[in-house]
C-alpha cells in the first residue's frame, strides 16, 4: 500500500510539473500575451471566490466597482489581500517573517481598498505553522511541499478567517516562483473544476482524490492525511494548467476570427482595437469603448455591432439598457 501510494504521488508530480511547464510556454507564445493573462486572471479570481465559498460575478462586480486592471483591489473577497502580490525574496520556504510580510499591505495604493488593509495575523499560531512545515520544506520538491504548507496554513489558522484561500495562494507563490503564469490562483481553478473538498481533506475526513485503494483511502494517520492532501494539490495543480491550456486554443481560434474578419476593412478601422478591449476585461460596453478608444458613442456602438456580425462579439443583455459585450469563444 505504502508503495502505491508513492508511486501515485509521483506520476501526479511528473503530470503537474509537465501541465505547468505546458501552461507557460503557452503562455510565452501566445501572440497577444495581455489578453490571455486577463482571461487565465479571471479563471483564478473564480476558482478563489469558490474556495472562499462565495460566488463569483465579473459582471456585477465591475459594474460594482470598474471595469480598470486593478479594480479587483476593492472587491470584498480574503484573496485580493494577496492577488497579483509575490512573496519577498528568499533563498528559504516561506516562514513567518515572510508570511507577515507578504499580507502586511505594504504596498498600499493613493486611495485605501481593501487589498491594501493588512490581515491581522495570530503570531503564536503562524510560528506554529512555520515549526510544523520548515523541515518538510526542505526536503521536498517545492510544488509537493507546497500541498502541506497549504494543509497546515488551515489547521492552524493564524487568520481570524480566509485560512484556505491565502494557504494555497500562500503555497502556489512558493511553488511556481516568479512565474508571470500565476496570480496565486492556478491551483485554486483546479480545486473548483475538481469540486476538490479540501477542507475535509486538510482535517482528515475527506476521500482521496482518486488513484488509492480503499485501504489507503481509509488510512486516518497523520501520513495518510498528508498523502491525500498533496495528491489533491497535484491533481488540482494538474488540471488548473491544463486549463490555461485550453484557454490558449480557443482564444487562438478567436484571433485567427478576428484577423480573418479586419481583412478588407478600412486601415483606420477601430474594430480589432475594439474587440482587443472587450478580450481584456470581463465586458465591454459602447460608452467604455468609446472612451477607452477616443470615439464617438456613436462610432463604438457600429463598431461593436460589426464585431456581433462576425461573430467575434456577443452580446449577455438581451438588449437591456446599458448593453454588454463579450468576446465570443
Amino acid at each position: 500500500m505504502i508503495i502505491e501510494a508513492a508511486q501515485t504521488l509521483i506520476s501526479a508530480y511528473g503530470d503537474a510539473r509537465a501541465a505547468l511547464s505546458a501552461a507557460q510556454e503557452r503562455l510565452a507564445l501566445f501572440p497577444e500575451p495581455d489578453v490571455l493573462l486577463a482571461r487565465v486572471r479571471l479563471a483564478e479570481q473564480d476558482g478563489l471566490a469558490w474556495l472562499e465559498g462565495e460566488d463569483f460575478m465579473p459582471d456585477q462586480l465591475a459594474t460594482d466597482y470598474g471595469f480598470s486592471r486593478r479594480a479587483w483591489r476593492q472587491w470584498p473577497f480574503a484573496f485580493v489581500r494577496a492577488f497579483e502580490r509575490p512573496l519577498p525574496a528568499s533563498l528559504q520556504p516561506p516562514g513567518a517573517a515572510t508570511v507577515t510580510q507578504w499580507l502586511d499591505g505594504a504596498d498600499r495604493s493613493p486611495v485605501a481598498t481593501p487589498a491594501d488593509q493588512a490581515l491581522p495575523l495570530a503570531s503564536d499560531r503562524l510560528t506554529a505553522w512555520e515549526r510544523r512545515t520548515r523541515a518538510p520544506a526542505r526536503t521536498l520538491p517545492p510544488l509537493v511541499a507546497a500541498a502541506d504548507l497549504a494543509a497546515e496554513f488551515v489547521r492552524t489558522a493564524p487568520l481570524v478567517a480566509g485560512n484556505p484561500v491565502i494557504g494555497v495562494m500562500l503555497a502556489e507563490r512558493h511553488a511556481l516562483g516568479d512565474s508571470n503564469l500565476s496570480a496565486g490562483g492556478i491551483v485554486a481553478i483546479g480545486m473548483k473544476q475538481r469540486q476538490t473538498p479540501w477542507l475535509r481533506l486538510c482535517a482528515g475526513t475527506g476521500p482521496d482524490d482518486a488513484g488509492f485503494g480503499d485501504d489507503d483511502a481509509h488510512d486516518l494517520s497523520e501520513s495518510g492525511r498528508a498523502v491525500r492532501c498533496r495528491l489533491a494539490w497535484l491533481n488540482a495543480a494538474s488540471t488548473g494548467a491544463a486549463t490555461v491550456v485550453r484557454l490558449d486554443k480557443r482564444l487562438r481560434l478567436w484571433l485567427s476570427g478576428l484577423d480573418a474578419a479586419c481583412v478588407g476593412t478600412r486601415r483606420n478601422s477601430h474594430l480589432r482595437k475594439v474587440a482587443l478591449l472587450a478580450a481584456r476585461g470581463p465586458s465591454l460596453t459602447a460608452t467604455r469603448a468609446a472612451q477607452e478608444l477616443g470615439l464617438s458613442r456613436q462610432a463604438a456602438t457600429l463598431l461593436i455591432a460589426q464585431g456581433c456580425e462576425r461573430r467575434l462579439l456577443r452580446e449577455i443583455t438581451h438588449g437591456n439598457a446599458f448593453r454588454r459585450y463579450v468576446i465570443a469563444l
